[in-house]
């Protein structure tokens, strides 16, 4: 994994100190106990999730993104008053346009600013025309994590929570796009077999009730049709 060193004497790299958007804890790592005890390695709870709350900004609407997302999660490490970040949303922008017409089922786009008020992060995102989610990260528990120390940056998170691709400076769109795309794919993939095992189980469990609603012919029926009471009637002799 490519780990981000920090970029010193860059007038348009700032150091992130936080940002505006709150961090709430969805799991609990337990407290250590003095006895050992034996962890599976796969144990997801090793990595705690957290829910990045957004602002109510342009194409940008209040509410909540986990982090991880289910598909490819890019990060856009920005701030309103640096002048790379700047340079770098035209190309942003129209590299998410382009791999939202093949992925935009697994692919979400957040920029995590520096701290700013609402409303100059508002008039800010007014100037752009980013279709995507504006939040940040107050504590900088996000840039510690993937130990981000600068902007602009881009980072891609998969499902899992590991950094997958990151770069910083004014990328250009196909850079983005070429790097992204295998990442995309992958999950989209992953993505197409989930849904497929689960269009066999539903298969599965239609042709079971089938099977059940073909048992229409009650044993005890047998004679349902004879009404005891249609007894043939006896001859009358003549």
């Amino acid at each position: 994994m490519k780990r981000r060193e920090a970029v010193a004497g860059l007038a348009s790299v700032g150091l992130l100190g936080g940002g505006v958007a709150l961090w709430r804890s969805t799991s609990v790592t337990p407290e250590p106990s003095d006895a050992t005890e034996e962890t599976d390695d796969d144990d997801a709870s090793d990595e705690p999730q957290f829910e990045l709350e957004t602002i109510d900004a342009g194409e940008s609407e209040a509410g909540t993104i986990p982090v991880p997302t289910d598909g490819v999660l890019l990060l856009n490490f920005t701030s309103p008053s640096c002048g790379t970040c700047q340079r770098l949303m035209p190309h942003l922008e129209d590299a998410v346009a382009t791999l939202n017409e093949s992925y935009a089922d697994v692919l979400t786009v957040v920029s995590v600013t520096a701290p700013f008020s609402e409303d100059d992060l508002r008039e800010w995102w007014a100037e752009h025309d980013a279709d995507w989610s504006l939040g940040s990260d107050p504590r900088g528990r996000l840039s510690t994590r993937y130990r981000i120390t600068g902007y602009p940056v881009l980072a891609a998170i998969d499902s899992d929570g590991e950094l997958r691709w990151d770069d910083d400076g004014v990328v250009e769109t196909n850079v983005i796009v070429r790097n992204l795309e295998p990442i995309l794919e992958e999950a989209l993939e992953a993505t197409d077999t989930i849904d497929a095992a689960d269009n066999e189980d539903d298969s599965q469990a239609v042709g079971d009730d089938a099977d059940g609603d073909n048992t229409d012919d009650d044993p005890d029926d047998e004679f349902a049709d004879d009404d005891p009471d249609d007894e043939p009637a006896e001859e009358t002799a003549t």
